[in-house]
């Protein structure tokens, strides 16, 4: 059997905050970002980058402007050192990996994904969008940069609204994820009191990239028809990694008296909800992955089939086969050692990183991935 890299295998990627950066690198330049993304990103001092722009004499008058800010300056910045001007028509002709971008709309409190799909409800040609556009949106960081903002033109291009939110909507079943999921993409649609999207980090409407699959599949009656609508009808294996570099909740104020300080609250504040809504949302997908392969059993193989009883042919084969899921988590909380474990979980989240930091980083993700017992699995498996 011909071996080949995992990473050529990637169909898609869902990215949120400062992980944008590397999903769009790699969905423009593919294996590549393994000879050369530890210079271009990975060790530069960007977060000094940036601030040499704000200070720069030069820059004043533009900043002075209401409508110019620093996450426009960052965006010009990962333009000209990373992204080298590409578009997302250069992201769609590279032909690699779907690469979904995601942010938060800051008045509707809304994930936003930077996909044809959504730019069509705004009726947006996402094509000459320059992708550092994008990942400056996902990765702006409240109070740290301004919202990256864009026009809504909705109801200019003549959409109709697709099946499937007309007949959420018409349900009126408010508690249930899919009306949820229509109603706040019909939002969008609502030009006189959205005229403009203020989008900023996408961690905050969800800080794991997860939800663009679980939406994606609820727009569909089930798995099935979601790979089927995706063109993948022929798939009988779908392998979910989750990379997870949440960092540790503050405890240094819990040892002290005094009250904690405005930082660490604000920390706590920001932090506490994300934690508990990434691990809520992490248990949702396990779930739904049993359901997806039990439907895709029951469609291939009949009402209660199983991967481990489908029938039996004369040579003891399986006849039939539904698709397998694969979650494979790579969390610095599985790291074998405590002490590198307190280490990384203790690291700033930040745009600039010692070189110390980056060499643990690296070799943390490929120890916690190489040791995962489902990853460990999946190659068994693939031999």
């Amino acid at each position: 059997m011909e071996q080949h890299p995992l990473s050529e295998e990637i169909d898609v990627i869902t990215a949120v905050s400062g992980g944008s950066f590397t999903a769009a690198y790699f969905g423009l330049y593919g294996n590549r970002i393994f000879e050369d993304y530890e210079r271009v990103f990975l060790r530069r001092d960007v977060q000094g980058e940036l601030s040499g722009q704000v200070i720069n004499p030069l820059n004043c008058p533009r900043l002075l402007s209401p409508f110019y800010t620093r996450a426009d300056m960052a965006t010009e910045l990962y333009n000209e050192t990373i992204f080298d001007h590409a578009t997302f028509s250069d992201l769609r002709q590279a032909n690699g990996p779907y690469v979904i971008i995601n942010a938060t709309e800051m008045t509707l409190g809304t994930r936003f994904q930077f996909t044809q799909n959504y730019a069509n409800i705004i009726c947006t040609d996402l094509s000459q969008l320059p992708v550092a556009r994008a990942v400056a949106a996902s990765s702006a960081v409240p109070i740290l940069f301004s919202p990256i903002t864009i026009t809504n033109r909705a109801g200019e291009c003549g959409r109709q609204q697709p099946a499937w939110v007309q007949e959420a909507l018409a349900s009126q079943e408010r508690t249930s994820r899919l009306y949820n999921l229509a109603s706040n993409m019909t939002a969008l649609e609502d030009r006189e009191d959205h005229p403009y999207l203020h989008l900023f980090d996408g961690g905050l409407a969800d800080n794991l990239g997860l939800r663009a699959m679980l939406d994606g599949a609820l727009r569909h009656q089930g798995i099935v028809e979601a790979l089927d609508a995706l063109q993948m009808n022929d798939t009988r294996k779908v392998v979910v990694i989750l990379v997870n570099a949440e960092t540790a909740l503050d405890v240094e104020s819990s040892r002290k008296m005094q009250t904690p300080t405005f930082s660490a609250s604000l920390g706590a504040a920001t932090s506490v909800p994300l934690h508990r809504y990434s691990f809520e949302t992490v248990a949702l997908l396990k779930e739904r992955l049993e359901d997806w392969e039990q439907q895709s059993y029951d469609h291939e193989c009949g009402p209660g089939a199983r991967p481990a009883d489908p029938q039996m042919d004369t040579a003891g084969e399986n006849e039939c086969k539904g698709v397998d899921f694969h979650f494979v988590e790579v969390n610095f909380s599985e790291h074998p050692d405590p002490d590198e474990r307190d280490y990384l979980k203790r690291l700033p989240t930040s745009f600039v990183l010692t070189d110390e930091a980056v060499d643990h980083l690296i070799e943390a993700g490929r120890l916690v991935l190489r040791n995962n017992s489902e990853y460990q699995r999946l190659i068994t498996e693939g031999k």
